[in-house]
C-alpha cells in the first residue's frame, strides 16, 4: 500500500478515537468522518507497518445514523469527533466499546447503560481558546487535531452561550499587538451562580487593563479577570505567575448544594449538569453509612470528600498540592462541614502512616490513571470499598487488573456521558474486597 493510493472502502467498526475502521488487502484502514455500514472512495495519507490512515474523497453509501453536524467546523478543530453521528448512536458505540474493554478484565463486570444528557449542546463551563494572528487578522478557535494550527471558529456548540459571547467580544476587541503576545483565552462560567471568569494567558500584558474595563462593563456577571504569564516553550497552558486585573482569582461554583470557591488553576468537572449525575452515582455506589471512615486520595479542592461528609462519619482528604488543600479547607468552612479534614501530604507517606482502616476510598485520577505505587497505597489503607472515578476507560481497565491481583473485584461500572459529541466518557468503578 502506498501514500495517495485511492480505493473504495466499507467501514465495519468505529475506534475509540472516532475513526471509521475498514480493511483493504489485509491492512486495517482508519478514516475520520466515516461510520459503520458506510462506503466511500478514500485516499491514503499515511502508511504504517500494520495499518494506514486515509481521507474521504467521496461518500458512496451513507449510514442511517449519520446527521448533519450543527457545527460548521466539525471534523476540523480536533474536538467533536462524533458530531456527525446521532446522539443515541454515540451512546451505543461508547457502551459497546466499554463492554468490550472491561470484558477483557473480567466477564463478571456489569457495565450499566450510559447516563445520557437531556440536551447535549452548549454544556461546557470552561474553554481554553488558542489566540493568534493569521494573515494580519486576530484569530481564535481550537487546534486542528495533532497540530498547533488554529482552526478559526465563531462559536463552539458545546461551550456555554455565555462563554461564546465573551470569546466573540474579546476576539473583536483585541489589537494585533495584544493577540501576538497572547497564547490562550481561558473562560469559565458557573451555570448555577452566573459567575464568570476570564484569564488572558500569554507572554506579555499589553494594555489588558483597558480592555478589562470595557469587558466587565459589557458583561457585569464577570467576577474575575486575570493575566497569567506563560513564556514556556511547551504545550502547558497555564504559567506560574499571574496578576489579578479585576475582582479576585476565584469564582463561586455550586455542586449538589455545595458551594465551591474555585481558583482559576483548580480542577473542576467541565459539564456541570452531568457532574451532579456523576457525583450522585459515585456516592450511591459507595453506599455510605454514618459510621463510615472515608478517605479521598488526590483530593484536589475536596469536592467529592465534602459531598461524602454529608453521608459518612468522617472524611480525610489527602493532596500534595498546598494551594489545593488550602482551597479545600476554605470550602469546608464555607459549607459548615465539621466531620472532614484535608491534609497536605504525599499519598504514599499518608497510606503507610495511617492508623485507621478506611471503609471507603474515593479516587479520581487524571487521564494517565493510577501508578502501581498509587494502587499499592490504596490497598495499604485496606478499604472495604473503593470508588474509582475515571475519565479514561483504557487506564481504568489497566488499573482494575492491578486491583484484581490484590484481592479486589469490580462488580459494577456506571458510565456517565460527560462529553457528548466527543469520544470521551466518564466511568465510575465500584471495587470490593473479596
Amino acid at each position: 500500500m502506498k501514500k495517495n493510493q485511492e480505493f473504495e472502502l466499507e467501514i465495519t467498526d468505529i475506534s475509540d478515537q472516532g475513526f471509521g475502521i475498514g480493511h483493504y488487502q489485509g491492512m486495517t484502514i482508519f478514516v475520520s468522518n466515516l461510520l459503520p455500514k458506510e462506503k466511500a472512495l478514500v485516499r491514503v495519507i499515511k502508511v504504517e507497518k500494520t495499518y494506514a490512515i486515509a481521507r474521504v474523497m467521496k461518500l458512496i453509501k451513507q449510514s442511517d445514523e449519520r446527521v448533519q453536524p450543527l457545527c460548521d467546523q466539525a471534523g476540523r478543530c480536533g474536538g467533536c469527533a462524533f458530531m456527525h453521528l446521532n446522539y443515541p448512536s454515540q451512546l451505543a458505540y461508547k457502551h459497546k466499546q466499554l463492554m468490550d474493554l472491561f470484558n477483557k478484565v473480567s466477564a463478571k463486570i456489569e457495565v450499566l447503560p450510559i447516563l445520557a444528557m437531556e440536551d447535549p449542546y452548549y454544556y461546557r463551563n470552561k474553554a481554553q481558546f488558542p489566540i493568534g494572528v493569521q494573515n494580519g487578522q486576530v484569530v481564535g478557535g481550537f487546534y486542528k487535531a495533532r497540530t498547533n494550527q488554529i482552526v478559526p471558529i465563531q462559536e463552539c456548540k458545546i461551550q456555554s452561550q455565555e462563554i461564546n459571547d465573551i470569546y466573540h467580544w474579546v476576539l473583536n476587541h483585541l489589537s494585533l499587538q495584544q493577540a501576538e503576545n497572547l497564547r490562550h483565552l481561558f473562560i469559565r462560567h458557573s451555570k448555577k451562580t452566573g459567575n464568570l471568569q476570564v484569564v488572558f494567558i500569554g507572554q506579555k500584558n499589553i494594555d489588558l487593563q483597558a480592555i478589562t474595563v470595557d469587558l466587565v462593563d459589557q458583561f457585569p456577571s464577570i467576577q474575575s479577570v486575570i493575566f497569567n504569564e506563560n513564556k514556556r516553550a511547551d504545550n502547558v497552558i497555564l504559567g506560574d505567575q499571574y496578576q489579578v486585573l479585576y475582582g479576585s482569582d476565584c469564582i463561586i461554583e455550586q455542586c449538589l448544594n455545595l458551594e465551591i470557591q474555585l481558583h482559576f488553576k483548580s480542577f473542576f468537572q467541565v459539564n456541570p449538569d452531568q457532574m451532579e449525575v456523576l457525583y450522585s452515582n459515585a456516592l450511591s455506589l459507595a453506599n455510605l453509612e454514618k459510621t463510615d471512615h472515608v478517605i479521598e486520595l488526590y483530593s484536589g479542592t475536596g469536592t467529592i470528600g465534602l459531598l461524602a461528609a454529608k453521608q459518612a462519619g468522617h472524611v480525610i482528604g489527602v493532596e500534595i498540592v498546598e494551594d489545593a488543600v488550602k482551597n479545600a479547607k476554605d470550602n469546608q468552612k464555607r459549607n459548615g462541614i465539621e466531620n472532614a479534614e484535608f491534609i497536605c501530604m504525599d499519598a504514599t507517606k499518608f497510606a503507610h502512616q495511617n492508623q485507621n482502616q478506611a471503609d471507603v476510598v474515593f479516587v479520581d485520577p487524571p487521564r494517565k490513571g493510577m501508578t502501581k505505587q498509587g494502587i499499592e497505597d490504596i490497598c495499604a489503607l485496606n478499604p472495604k470499598r473503593i470508588v474509582y472515578v475515571s475519565c479514561n476507560p483504557r487506564t481504568l481497565a489497566r488499573d482494575l487488573k492491578e486491583f484484581y491481583g490484590r484481592g479486589y473485584t469490580c462488580p459494577t461500572i456506571q458510565p456517565v456521558d460527560m462529553f457528548p459529541h466527543t469520544t470521551g466518557v466518564e466511568s465510575i468503578a465500584l471495587l470490593k474486597h473479596q
